[in-house]
């Protein structure tokens, strides 16, 4: 009839929000128990806050239509047809008498409702009685809210130009501009920036927070139905007052690039798939970004049109959205790139997800201009509405540099996708790390005993507090990343060549036995008692830790390849020293501590072990503090082009 799932505890689930489900219920005690004895007809029955609940129809996995109601963190799905419509009823109701639900129906008499509606007490969905007051106030009103942001932490806007200065403030440790690309992703580029109405292109959510600055801002409760519904936390009105303003000419220059996706990717215009929706979003925000990222002609901070910068707020949210299909299997199982979406797919998995809310506020958006933005996204519906729509000359010149900004925003996409399979590598090697340690055959040295309790904290926090939980988790992140690279290179019309996993496959050569060696005389020091037991741990450790150092290696000399062809791209000068594997750790200082879950390993190993592993394209340096050393000088793997070494 109908089957319950408690969601994020079992079966299909929702990733919790930051502020959690009950609160956003009003503290509705949805998964305890509720005696249900003796319903009577004239009962009165409610569902507490029903128009935040959310009704959707999905094939199960044997292709039987079901009906999903989506209420707090229950999941209800109905599986038998004649009872969908009482399901609908259910939320468009909200509050009723018991006996009410007999006419919402064909065959609903009173004993089947009555068994149906005492199942639904139980599990705690529908409460006796009449709903009482919300109680929120203002919030229950949909009036004006307070800002539900801290104080800005950057007394004035930033630019990039100021990228050394901004890594050395923020993250600790230098780096040229010529590196942008390798720890800011394509997509988050564009946030710190002003538009030429003072607002951020990041507004509420620039990356990173430590250059957020202070803008006027008008928040008010959410009063849209859905998922959205008086959540706690408000809506922008602010940017939806601004994204009204420019509608048309966001929904005009968003055609123009989408058919420019099309001449690149003919096979979405029979059918988008989710890679292409993600691939296609990335690159509406690559427009104003490129505006903003290259030498020549650049738009000053603070110069930018509110067509590009709203267009690349709305444009983000559905870039979020397929990234969490793609790579979030929290609250679903992930999605492959291949798997075809409408644009009512990715706006019920939003519903659903929480993927309207965000850590401080909800989407602005209403559901109809959300549709018909996915719409036009997606399928390309109403383009002949607005193909016609004249733009401001700033908006027409950015679209004159259309195709430059597709290259670039491949460019940037793949640079991602390359430095990125770093974090499953390093998650790998951790776990891998803490399997041989804590099953050490031989007699176990202070030094072992220190890195096996750091190992068993890290992997139960591994497990508890990423998305890099499980190998089947890690391979799928690197699957999709995969085929990012792969789909990137077809865009840019790049010769096809070997695969991602391929060039980054970690294979030791010749040229990396002395490294090994070295590290396996570090590793006998700190890690065996020298009694000739542990030996075959010590290879282990050493198989586990080279391979990690070889692939980290080819991946910075494939992600170099690919941010001189962007340096190339914007006109910007190539940087002067290399770049190494601590700096990737950048993108996570920049976001202060709010980001880290796992140390970068190479700090910990020299923390722990008392050796210095430094890894750039070019070497591949292991040196111990007691002077034991090796050096491999011009030792970029082979297979790699001749360009893409130092």
């Amino acid at each position: 009839m109908l089957s319950m799932t408690h969601l994020g505890q079992s079966g299909p689930a929702r990733a919790p929000d930051s502020a959690g489900d009950a609160a956003g219920l009003g503290g509705c005690p949805f998964g305890h128990d509720t005696p249900a004895a003796g319903l009577a007809p004239g009962d009165p029955l409610h569902l507490p806050m029903n128009k935040r609940s959310v009704v959707q129809y999905a094939d199960s996995p044997e292709g039987v239509r079901e009906l999903h109601l989506y209420c707090g963190t229950k999941e209800i799905v109905f599986d038998e047809p004649d009872l969908f419509a009482f399901g609908e009823a259910l939320v468009r109701h909200g509050s009723f008498v018991a006996q009410d639900t007999t006419t919402w129906g064909d065959g609903y008499e009173w004993p089947r409702m009555c068994e149906l509606l005492e199942q639904l007490i139980v599990e705690g969905v529908l409460l006796r009685g009449v709903p009482a007051p919300l109680g929120f106030g203002a919030a229950a009103e949909g009036k004006d809210q307070p800002s539900p942001l801290p104080p800005a932490p950057s007394a004035r806007a930033r630019s990039w130009d100021e990228f050394e200065e901004i890594t050395r403030e923020v993250a600790g440790q230098s780096l040229e501009p010529g590196y942008l690309e390798l720890v800011v992703p394509v997509f988050r580029v564009a946030h710190i920036a002003l538009d030429s109405e003072g607002r951020q292109v990041g507004e509420a959510n620039v990356f990173p927070k430590p250059l957020r600055v202070e803008v006027p801002t008008r928040w008010r409760t959410c009063i849209y139905p859905g998922s959205r519904y008086l959540d706690e936390r408000p809506m922008n009105v602010s940017a939806l007052k601004a994204m009204r303003s420019h509608w048309s000419q966001i929904m005009g220059a968003l055609l123009r690039i989408r058919t420019a996706y099309l001449k690149r990717f003919p096979s979405a215009r029979t059918v988008m798939t989710l890679g292409d929706v993600e691939r296609l979003s990335t690159l509406v925000l690559a427009v104003p970004t490129y505006q903003l990222a290259r030498q020549q002609g650049r738009v000053a901070n603070g110069e930018l049109h509110p067509v590009l910068s709203n267009m690349f707020r709305v444009t983000d949210g559905v870039r979020l959205t397929t990234h969490h299909m793609l790579f979030i299997p929290v609250a679903e199982a992930t999605l492959s790139p291949d798997t075809p979406v409408t644009s009512a797919d990715i706006h019920a998995y939003a519903e659903r997800n929480n993927s309207l809310h965000s850590q401080h506020g909800v989407c602005a958006g209403p559901s109809n201009m959300i549709d018909q933005f996915l719409r036009l996204l997606i399928e390309g519906q109403d383009g002949a509405g607005y193909a016609q729509v004249p733009l401001d000359p700033a908006v027409e010149s950015a679209l004159a540099d259309l195709e430059v900004a597709i290259d670039y925003g491949l460019l940037g996409l793949q640079a991602f996708a390359v430095v990125f399979s770093l974090w499953p590598l390093m998650t790998r090697t951790y776990a891998r790390m803490a399997a041989i340690v804590s099953n050490w055959s031989g007699e176990r040295t202070p030094a072992l005993q220190r890195l096996d309790t750091y190992l068993q904290e890290k992997a139960l926090l591994l497990q508890q507090e990423t998305f890099h939980a499980t190998e089947e988790w890690r391979a799928n992140r690197e699957r999709v990343y995969g085929d990012i690279f792969a789909q990137c290179a077809a865009g840019l019309g790049d010769p096809v060549r070997q695969s991602l996993a391929h060039r980054v496959s970690g294979r030791l050569g010749e040229q990396h036995h002395a490294a090994a060696e070295t590290l396996r005389a570090i590793l006998q020091d700190r890690c065996t008692a020298g009694d000739g037991s542990g030996q075959d741990d010590v290879h282990l450790l050493v198989e586990t830790l080279m391979h990690s150092f070889v692939r980290t290696q080819e991946t910075l000399c494939l992600a170099g390849d690919v941010q001189r062809r962007i340096n190339d791209l914007l006109g910007r000068p190539q940087p002067k020293r290399p770049f190494t594997a601590t700096d990737v750790d950048i993108h996570v200082l920049l976001q202060a501590d709010e980001a880290r879950r796992l140390p970068h390993l190479l700090d910990e190993l020299e923390r722990l072990l008392g050796f210095h592993v430094a890894i750039t394209c070019d070497a591949l340096e292991i040196r111990d503090e007691s002077g034991l050393s090796f050096a491999s000088q011009d030792s970029a793997p082979q297979g790699l082009p001749a360009q893409g070494r130092r």
